[in-house]
C-alpha cells in the first residue's frame, strides 16, 4: 500500500515522454507535407491562371512535364524556360504570380510579346540566378525588388519599352557577371555604385536615353570583358580609368557626346567602337598597338592629321572605318600590311595624292568606300586583283584618265564626279548611270552619255568630214599597200642574212626599250672588250660588269662562263628563264634589259642598282651605319611584295630558288629589288 503513495514510476514517465514526442514530430512532419502540397498546388495554380498553358493541360496532367517547365526531385518546379516556337494563352506578364515559386532558379521568357509591367513579388524568388525577359513589349520601370535578387547572375531585360532609371541600390546583385538593358529607354546618369560589381564580365546598357558621364568606376570592374554604352546621350571625357580594364576585348560608346582621347593600353581589344562622338586630334601611331583589333570604327568625330602609316600594323584587322574626319594627306602604302581587311572605308575626309597600287594586295577587301575626298592620279588597275570585292566607290573625287579594263567584274561601282575620260566599259553599263555622272569626258551606251568615236559636230560638220575621206582616203590606202610590200621585202632580206649570219656564228641576240639602237658590238666597245677595270663583282656562275650605253644611260652586265654555254641543256634552260624573265616587271624586281647568247660569250644586261648588293653594303661600316632599322625595314618589305608578285600576280608562278642578301640589290635611294641569280 505504501507504494501507492509515491507518483508514477520511471518507465511510465519515459513512455510518456516518448509518445508525446512520436506525437510532435508525426504531426509536424504531416504539417511539413501539407504545406509542401499546398506549395505544389499553389505552383500549379500560378501556372493555370497566366493562360500560358491552356493547350497542354489535357494532354499532360501533370506541370512538371508541360513545355518549358523544369522540375526537382520533390515536384516543385525550378524552372521556366519557354521555347522560341510556344504559343502564349495570353501575354500579360502581369498575371504570373512569382511569389507561388520559391524554388524557381531560372526563368527565360524570350521574344513572345509580354506586354504590361514586371510584377513586384518577383523580388520574392531569392534563388533566382537567371532571369531574361527580353524582347518583348514589357512597359513600366523595373521593379525595386530585381535589385534585391543577390543570388542572381544573368539579368536580361533587353529590347523592351521599360522606362525609369538604374537605382544606387544595384550595387546589391554581388554576384551578377552579365547585366543588359540595352534597348529600352532607360533615363538618368549611370550609378557610380555600378562599379561594385566586381564580378561583372558583360554591360550593355546602349540605346537608351542615358545622359551625364561615364563613370570613372567603371574601370574598378577589372573582370569586364564586353562594355556597350552607345546610342545614349553621354557627355565628357572617355575616363582614363577604362585603361584598367585589361581583359576588356569589346569597347562600343558610338552616338554620344563624347571626347578625350583614344587610350592605346586596351591592348586586348578585338572590337571597337568609338564612332559619332566628338573625339578630336591625331590619330596617334601608338594607337597601333592594338594589335588584336578585328573591327575598328571611328567614323563621325573630329579627327584630323595624316593616317599613320603604322596602321599597316594592324594584321588582324577586318573592318576600318575612319570615314567623316578630318584626315589630311595621302593614303598610307602599308596599308597592305592589313592583309585580313574585308572593309576600307576612308569617306568624306580631305585625303590627297594618289590611290596606292599596293590595295590591290588586299584581296579580302569586299567593300572600298573612298568618295568624297581629294583624291587624284588614276585608278590603279591592280584593284582588279581584289576577286572579292563587291563595291567600289570613289565618287566625288579629282581622279583623272580612263576606267581600268580590271575592274570589268565589279558590279557595284561609283565614279561618278571626277575628272574621268573614255569609254564606259561594256561590263558596267549595268550600273545605275548616277554611278558614272560627273564625268564630262565619258562616253557609251549608258543613258545620259553620248556614244563613243561620235563626234558632237553639226550635221554640216559630219559632211565635211565624209567628203574629205572620199578625197584623201583612195591615195592614202594606196600608199599605205605600197609601203607595207616595201617593208615585208626589207624584213624578209634581213631575216635572210641574220639566218646565214646565225648558222655561220650561232649569234641569238636581242635587247629592248633602246628603240634598237644597241648592238653587239656596242657592248663589247663600251667594255673594251670586257676589260677588268669594268668590273664591279665576280660570282659563281659570271662577272658583273658596270657599263655606260651610247645612249649615256648606265647598266649592269652580267657575263656568264663560256664553257656553260656550250652545253645542250644549260642552253635550253638559260632560254626558258629569260623568256619568264622578259614578262616579269615589277618595280622590286631588277629589270632584265635584254641578252646576248653566243658561242663564245653569254651575257644578260639588267638595270643598274647604285649601291650594289645588300650584303656589300652591310660588310660595309659605313654603308651599315646608313641602313637604320627604318631603312631595313622597308627593305624586307620591298623584298615581300617582289616574292608575292612572283608568287601570286605572275602566270605561271614564278619560284626564286635562292632569295639571299647577295640577290637583294639596292639602289641610290636604298629601295630594294631582287635580282634573278647572284
Amino acid at each position: 500500500m505504501a507504494s501507492s503513495a509515491f507518483g508514477p514510476s520511471p518507465v511510465f514517465s519515459l513512455v510518456s515522454l516518448l509518445f508525446i514526442y512520436l506525437s510532435i514530430t508525426v504531426s509536424t512532419n504531416a504539417l511539413a507535407a501539407e504545406s509542401e502540397l499546398l506549395s505544389l498546388q499553389q505552383e500549379a495554380l500560378a501556372l493555370l491562371q497566366t493562360g500560358w498553358w491552356n493547350g497542354h493541360t489535357n494532354h499532360t496532367p501533370s506541370r512538371c512535364h508541360w513545355p518549358g517547365i523544369t522540375c526537382n526531385q520533390a515536384g516543385s518546379i525550378v524552372g521556366i524556360s519557354l521555347p522560341p516556337e510556344f504559343q502564349l494563352g495570353d501575354n500579360n506578364i502581369g498575371k504570373f504570380k512569382f511569389s507561388s515559386f520559391p524554388n524557381l532558379v531560372h526563368f527565360q521568357v524570350v521574344g513572345h510579346e509580354l506586354m504590361g509591367n514586371i510584377p513586384f513579388d518577383i523580388g520574392m524568388l531569392s534563388r533566382l540566378t537567371y532571369l531574361d525577359l527580353s524582347s518583348n513589349f514589357i512597359e513600366g520601370s523595373i521593379p525595386l525588388g530585381v535589385w534585391n535578387l543577390k543570388n542572381l547572375v544573368t539579368l536580361n531585360l533587353a529590347r523592351n519599352r521599360l522606362v525609369g532609371s538604374i537605382p544606387w541600390v544595384v550595387d546589391q546583385l554581388t554576384n551578377l557577371t552579365s547585366l543588359t538593358l540595352n534597348s529600352n529607354q532607360i533615363n538618368g546618369s549611370i550609378p557610380v555604385e555600378i562599379g561594385n560589381l566586381k564580378n561583372l564580365i558583360q554591360l550593355d546598357l546602349s540605346d537608351n536615353n542615358l545622359t551625364g558621364p561615364i563613370p570613372s568606376t567603371i574601370g574598378l570592374l577589372s573582370s569586364l570583358e564586353y562594355l556597350s554604352l552607345g546610342l545614349n546621350h553621354l557627355v565628357g571625357p572617355i575616363p582614363l580609368e577604362l585603361e584598367n580594364l585589361s581583359n576588356l576585348n569589346r569597347l562600343y560608346l558610338s552616338a554620344n557626346n563624347l571626347t578625350g582621347r583614344i587610350s592605346s593600353r586596351l591592348t586586348n581589344l578585338i572590337e571597337l567602337d568609338l564612332s559619332d562622338n566628338k573625339i578630336s586630334g591625331i590619330l596617334s601611331p601608338q594607337f597601333t598597338q592594338l594589335t588584336q583589333l578585328e573591327h575598328l570604327n571611328l567614323s563621325s568625330n573630329r579627327l584630323s592629321g595624316p593616317l599613320p602609316p603604322e596602321i599597316g600594323l594592324l594584321s588582324q584587322l577586318l573592318v576600318l572605318d575612319l570615314s567623316r574626319n578630318n584626315f589630311t594627306e595621302s593614303i598610307p602604302t602599308k596599308l597592305a600590311g592589313c592583309s585580313k581587311l574585308q572593309s576600307l572605308l576612308l569617306s568624306h575626309n580631305f585625303l590627297s595624292g594618289s590611290i596606292p597600287f599596293e590595295i590591290g594586295y588586299l584581296l579580302s577587301l569586299t567593300f572600298i568606300d573612298l568618295s568624297h575626298n581629294l583624291i587624284s592620279g588614276e585608278i590603279p588597275s591592280e584593284i582588279g586583283n581584289i576577286t572579292n570585292l563587291k563595291q567600289l566607290d570613289l565618287s566625288c573625287n579629282k581622279l583623272t584618265g580612263s576606267i581600268p579594263h580590271s575592274l570589268i567584274y565589279l558590279r557595284r561601282v561609283n565614279l561618278s564626279y571626277n575628272f574621268l575620260k573614255g569609254q564606259i566599259l561594256d561590263e558596267l553599263q549595268s550600273s545605275p548611270p548616277e554611278a558614272m555622272f560627273g564625268n564630262k569626258d565619258f562616253c557609251g551606251d549608258m543613258a545620259g552619255f553620248p556614244p563613243c568615236y561620235s563626234s558632237p559636230s553639226t550635221s554640216v560638220s559630219n559632211k565635211r568630214l565624209v567628203l574629205h575621206m572620199k578625197i584623201f582616203l583612195p591615195p592614202t590606202i594606196f600608199l599605205a599597200i605600197f609601203s607595207f610590200g616595201y617593208l615585208i621585202v626589207r624584213c624578209v632580206a634581213k631575216i635572210i642574212q641574220y639566218n646565214e649570219s646565225a648558222a655561220k656564228n650561232g649569234d641569238l641576240f636581242s635587247i629592248w626599250n633602246y628603240d634598237g639602237k644597241i648592238a653587239y658590238k656596242d657592248i663589247v666597245k663600251a667594255t673594251e672588250d670586257f676589260d677588268i677595270k669594268y668590273c664591279i663583282g665576280t660570282g659563281s656562275s659570271g662577272s658583273v660588269y658596270k657599263v655606260q650605253l651610247p645612249s649615256g644611260r648606265i647598266v649592269a652586265l652580267k657575263k656568264l662562263h663560256g664553257l656553260e654555254a656550250e652545253e645542250p641543256s644549260f642552253l635550253k634552260s638559260f632560254k626558258n628563264e629569260i623568256r619568264v624573265l622578259s614578262k616579269t616587271r615589277h618595280r622590286n624586281i631588277v629589270k632584265l634589259h635584254g641578252y646576248c647568247l653566243r658561242r663564245q660569250s653569254l651575257f644578260l644586261v639588267y638595270e643598274y642598282m647604285e649601291r650594289g648588293s645588300l650584303v656589300g653594303v652591310l660588310r660595309n661600316d659605313n654603308g651599315a651605319r646608313q641602313l637604320d632599322w627604318s631603312k631595313r625595314i622597308h627593305i624586307i618589305e620591298d623584298i615581300a611584295h617582289a616574292l608575292f608578285y612572283m608568287h601570286y600576280d605572275c602566270s605561271p608562278p614564278v619560284v626564286h630558288r635562292d632569295v639571299n642578301s647577295s640577290n637583294i640589290l639596292l639602289n641610290f635611294d636604298m629601295k630594294a629589288a631582287v635580282s634573278a641569280s647572284a
